[in-house]
């Protein structure tokens, strides 16, 4: 995981965010993504295809990796070099933890979790954002607070581009 990695898929670049940037473009990721959602009508449960998952299911996705990093970024602000909690986000989808989620169940959670991780996020002591920690047992990269941050980011605006196209391929 390194800082200088750039998403294939929609070109993010962790390394150009800088940690007073994540709030507000957390907030306005997921206030479109809950857009999406609600206005998804009969296509959000859709699946425009085997590999691909619902809007809903992206969403009920970017709900939990919101508490998941959320939860990373507070355990490593106390503790020195911890590792994350694997989020199992395909075994979430196979086991059917999502399949009783509703839209407006999604789109409340989701406006909640968001809020709660920018709030979380803007609390962070000075200087606490290049604290490290390893990210997960399954991906065990070093990262720091603020690459964690930049994830959370990617994670919401790169989703919500796979649920507008969603909606184009239905």
């Amino acid at each position: 995981m390194s800082s200088e990695a750039t998403c294939a898929v929609c070109g993010f670049q962790w390394s150009a965010i800088s940690a007073s940037e994540i709030p507000q473009r957390v907030k306005t990721a997921t206030d479109s993504f809950i857009d999406v959602v609600l206005a998804a009508g009969p296509k959000v449960d859709t699946r425009p295809a085997p590999e691909r998952w619902s809007i809903l299911e992206y969403g009920a996705h970017l709900r939990d990796v919101l508490i998941s990093i959320r939860e990373r970024i507070v355990t490593a602000s106390i503790e020195d070099e911890p590792t994350g909690d694997a989020i199992h986000r395909e075994e979430r989808v196979s086991l059917g933890f999502y399949k009783l989620d509703s839209p407006g169940d999604v789109a409340s959670e989701l406006a909640a979790l968001s809020a709660l991780f920018v709030r979380t996020f803007q609390a962070l002591p000075a200087g606490y954002e290049t604290r490290e920690f390893v990210y997960s047992p399954v991906t065990p990269a070093k990262v720091t607070i603020l690459w964690a941050g930049a994830q959370a980011l990617h994670e919401c605006e790169h989703h919500l581009g796979d649920i507008r196209d969603n909606l184009s391929l239905l």
